[in-house]
């Protein structure tokens, strides 16, 4: 996404948020039962006032493995790189409570 659009959908009122990409992780989402209902990406970011929260997003329904998600779904974000994150929903995060704050993102697109 070029900045000029980030800014654009940002104006236009959507939450969007520019970060710079630290790691990457996969996790396994159960339901009571302990059924693994699906697989998550976990980007942890850093912001540019300092907060690292974390960036969830689903795997496709077919991935029902952290080995299938590695596998199929590899990330494609390089260290340091900016990600422009659109997003509905910020939480506390339940996953991971050294970072705070958990980002239900609806996109994670490269900034160009």
């Amino acid at each position: 996404m070029k900045q000029q659009n980030a800014v654009e959908s940002f104006l236009a009122g959507r939450r969007v948020v520019v970060v710079k990409f630290v790691a990457h992780r996969y996790k396994e989402v159960q339901n009571k039962a302990k059924h693994v209902v699906g697989i998550v990406n976990l980007y942890e970011v850093q912001c540019a006032d300092g907060k690292a929260p974390t960036v969830q997003t689903w795997c496709p329904r077919s991935v029902q493995t952290v080995e299938q998600a590695t596998r199929d779904c590899p990330s494609q974000f390089k260290d340091g790189q900016k990600l422009v994150v659109e997003f509905d929903l910020m939480e506390p995060n339940t996953f991971d409570a050294k970072n705070g704050v958990l980002i239900r993102a609806g996109s994670v697109l490269p900034l160009e």
